[in-house]
């Protein structure tokens, strides 16, 4: 029997972290099926983010997604995410609406969900959490792993204490967002989470931006892991999870059964090479030692669009110093952790910081929210000549106390009497224009099978390329020639 499972996050986390979560349904859609014969534990899927790529970029509607994916998969549970109160905003919402995000998640087809807040405010999911659980869903709690002198090996065992004493919830993963878990670390933090909750099952998720990907995963198992979170070259590596491929040879080469179906694995590496390839993403390949990521800290995801916007900007040869720059903002913002939405608040903030080289001259109204505590109860008390200066400069219209989130479903009933659940929840994240006409028809784009017959597979993409008068192909001693 197998001593360790796999979680597969290609759907949700791969693509995500190298293609700012641009792969389409269509694209996904001819593989699921084979991915349900692998043998793993969990296909991690979807997340807040993915919800707003499908509205906002691909024209598709999300719930369609879930629908889709749910009707071919049907041995390996579904999982997606509970992000504090947010549902699909960055900004707390109320009650009904957090509690509906996970109802409507369920009853598309969602079997466990993962309950995080970048701050581990735990007031800001109990609710949510435990209404999932009553609604049958299996559901877990992230402890999001940060360098910094907050979190300690202590803090997060007290976490996992209060997931598992408010929430109840069934497993604990720790999420190391921005890859600096070390092995070393790991060695010392695993074994006190995994006293702390007993035979309950324990994940680890990392990501390879430092390089350390796999040897964390090594030393994670020895401490007592249970499952590891691994993605699907080339959608793996870089800034996104370790790939399932190397992870199945070492742990393999180290002893360890796991219960993998190679041929499976195989035809799924294939098939998202054929996606990059027909849908012009860049592979992940393996990181370099990078010693810059311990002080910024920021994640692969959240880098990816950071540095395009910096190129669109013209700033791109200002990143060193901005990278620097977010590492003394997030001491002095009390040691938040580089996890959406608070990396994107101290990008910003660093990035105002160095171009108009006044240090808070200039300050986002998201960071004075936070400061003011409109997210949640921040890890460490924030340096007082910042905390004046944000007041100071930010906008007077945010109130210095949050304001309580009046409910939201009964306005948005009246406004749109026809729509049904999975719409309102839409209709209050995203504007009217980019809801209406959302695509429901996310069928199969069988093209991408292809990669299971390459020579098929390379002559349709020479053929959709400019015309040639003459092509020829040459594999040792066979050789095709096609003339026009």
């Amino acid at each position: 029997m197998a001593d360790l499972t796999l979680v597969d996050t290609t759907l949700r986390d791969g693509h995500q972290c190298l293609w700012a979560t641009r792969m389409t349904t269509p694209q996904l859609l001819p593989i699921v099926e084979t991915m349900d014969r692998m043998g793993l534990q969990t296909i991690d899927f979807m997340g807040s983010v993915h919800f707003d790529a499908c509205v906002r970029y691909l024209n598709e509607n999300p719930w369609a997604r879930i629908r889709a994916v749910r009707e071919r998969v049907t041995a390996t549970p579904l999982q997606a995410y509970i992000r504090s109160k947010c549902a699909l905003s960055f900004e707390l919402q109320p009650d009904d609406i957090a509690n509906l995000w996970a109802e409507r998640q369920i009853a598309a087809g969602i079997d466990r969900l993962i309950g995080f807040d970048g701050l581990h405010d735990i007031d800001n999911l109990e609710g949510a959490l435990c209404h999932a659980k009553s609604l049958g869903a299996t559901t877990g709690g992230w402890l999001i792993f940060s360098g910094s002198p907050v979190h300690t090996d202590e803090f997060y065992v007290a976490k996992a204490r209060e997931f598992i004493d408010r929430c109840n919830v069934d497993f604990i993963v720790i999420q190391d967002t921005s890859g600096v878990l070390t092995a070393d670390r790991a060695a010392t933090l695993i074994p006190l989470v995994k006293a702390e909750i007993g035979d309950m099952s324990l994940g680890l998720h990392t990501h390879n931006l430092a390089g350390t990907g796999q040897t964390t995963y090594i030393a994670g198992v020895e401490a007592g892991v249970d499952h590891l979170y691994t993605s699907i070259a080339p959608i793996a590596d870089g800034n996104a999870p370790p790939a399932m491929q190397t992870t199945v040879r070492n742990l393999r080469y180290l002893g360890h059964d796991i219960d993998i179906d190679d041929d499976c694995m195989a035809v799924a590496g294939r098939h998202f090479e054929a996606v990059s390839v027909g849908g012009g993403f860049p592979p992940g390949r393996p990181q370099d030692y990078d010693a810059g990521i311990f002080d910024h800290q920021i994640p692969g995801g959240v880098m990816s669009n950071f540095i395009a916007q910096l190129e669109v900007a013209g700033l791109a040869d200002r990143l060193p110093e901005i990278l620097i720059e977010c590492g003394r903002v997030r001491e002095e913002l009390g040691w938040p952790i580089q996890v959406t939405p608070f990396s994107q608040f101290i990008e910003v903030q660093a990035t105002y910081n160095i171009m108009s080289g006044e240090r808070y001259g200039s300050v986002p109204d998201e960071v004075k929210q936070y400061a003011l505590g409109y997210f949640g109860k921040a890890n460490a008390p924030l340096d007082p000549d910042v905390m004046d200066r944000i007041v100071e400069n930010g906008s007077p219209d945010i109130a210095l106390t949050p304001p309580v989130p009046e409910p939201a479903l009964p306005g948005l009933r009246k406004r749109f009497p026809h729509a049904d659940e999975d719409e309102l929840l839409l209709r209050h994240a995203f504007p009217d224009n980019l809801v209406n006409g959302l695509n429901e028809d996310l069928t199969s784009d069988q093209s991408y099978v292809d990669a299971d017959r390459p020579l098929l597979f390379m002559l349709r993409q020479i053929a959709a390329r400019p015309a040639r008068s003459r092509i020829v192909v040459k594999k040792g001693d066979l050789a095709l020639e096609l003339s026009v």
